[in-house]
């Protein structure tokens, strides 16, 4: 959104606030944030049914009240209004896939129901956005225009090359706590291996790794944080854990942007060998990738970069490099803005 607010564009932002603590959450500055408040939670399925609803009976509401020209819609949760909207205000859709709804939920029956629903919206939607090219697979056939925008985070510059690293020494995992993270293997594997795990973030699995802060050794759980500190605490960190079960089939297409940032702070990763994530970090040589679940795989990985600095900074380098040639935020900025050029060149 900045980046399109940063072109001369005028933007609103729509989103739904499941907590009431959420409705007085600092807003980006400059930018017009609206928020709805039904309760729920995250991850909790069938029980957020009654939620997503309403939520989208209001995105339709504001979208008829504001006469957006464009709205861009992210996930499924949320296009269906845009759609709609479409066909009374004569808008454009931009829909912005981060994560294929149907195989990145537990739909049961209903999956091969949603997943041909939201291979329709894309064939419907005047623009769509992808996280990866790899999305293709699941997206299909017909798109009317389509451009990817790899999920990289802002330039901070360049890493401090003479900073001495904390003696606390530790590795990161900074994101959604949920099953498919591996957070049990990675306070197993810290354990085995020695070594400290500083933990932040929220979802199902928060109240676990609270309670294991209290009983484990080496464990640092921060909660939610902002993402200011989620990026100070990954470049602190001897490497970023982005751990993603394959067995999600989403999950082996994912291009998380923990992956990004990590590149952008210089820091080398460890992820999941059968997933999008873990083939980049493999090919590129800015990581290590082992096998998802095996925790005395993850210990030596944890182990060999504690103990082999020059190797670490090598890593981080490769890293760092790669962000400046390939996925730079001014790059990906670049790519939305042309495509939304193509998108409002109705209207004139």
């Amino acid at each position: 959104m900045r980046c399109i607010h940063s072109a001369g564009y005028r933007c609103m932002a729509l989103g739904w606030a499941r907590e009431r603590a959420e409705m007085d959450a600092p807003k980006p500055d400059g930018l017009d944030v609206r928020r709805f408040y039904f309760p729920g939670r995250f991850g909790g399925g069938a029980a957020n049914v009654a939620g997503l609803l309403a939520f989208n009976v209001w995105l339709l509401y504001m979208h008829v009240k504001g006469r957006p020209r464009v709205i861009h819609a992210v996930d499924l949760d949320t296009v269906l209004p845009a759609l709609v909207a479409r066909l009374l205000l004569k808008n454009r859709v931009v829909y912005d896939v981060a994560d294929w709804y149907a195989d990145s939920r537990k739909l049961g029956p209903f999956r091969g129901l949603v997943h041909r629903l939201e291979r329709w919206v894309c064939r419907r939607a005047d623009l769509v956005v992808l996280a990866h090219e790899e999305r293709l697979r699941q997206v299909g056939p017909g798109l009317r225009s389509w451009v990817v925008v790899y999920n990289t985070p802002e330039d901070l510059g360049p890493p401090d090359s003479g900073r001495v690293e904390s003696r606390e020494a530790y590795f990161a995992y900074v994101g959604v706590l949920q099953p498919d993270r591996g957070i049990p293997q990675i306070i197993a594997a810290a354990s085995t291996a020695e070594a400290r795990v500083v933990i932040a973030g929220f979802g199902p699995l928060a109240e676990f790794c609270r309670r294991r802060a209290g009983d484990a050794a080496g464990v640092d759980f921060r909660g939610r944080v902002s993402h200011g500190e989620a990026l100070a605490l990954q470049r602190d960190a001897l490497a970023v854990l982005a751990l993603y079960d394959p067995g999600v089939w989403n999950n082996r297409l994912a291009a998380p942007n923990k992956l990004f940032e990590a590149m952008m702070l210089g820091r080398p990763v460890i992820t999941s060998l059968g997933t999008l994530a873990g083939e980049i970090v493999a090919r590129e040589g800015i990581g290590l990738a082992v096998p998802y679940g095996d925790v005395h795989r993850l210990a030596e990985a944890m182990d060999f970069l504690a103990s082999h600095p020059a190797e670490r900074r090598r890593m981080g380098e490769r890293a760092r490099a790669l962000y400046e040639k390939r996925y730079s935020f001014a790059e990906q900025c670049r790519r939305l803005r042309e495509a939304y050029l193509r998108v409002v060149r109705y209207f004139e």
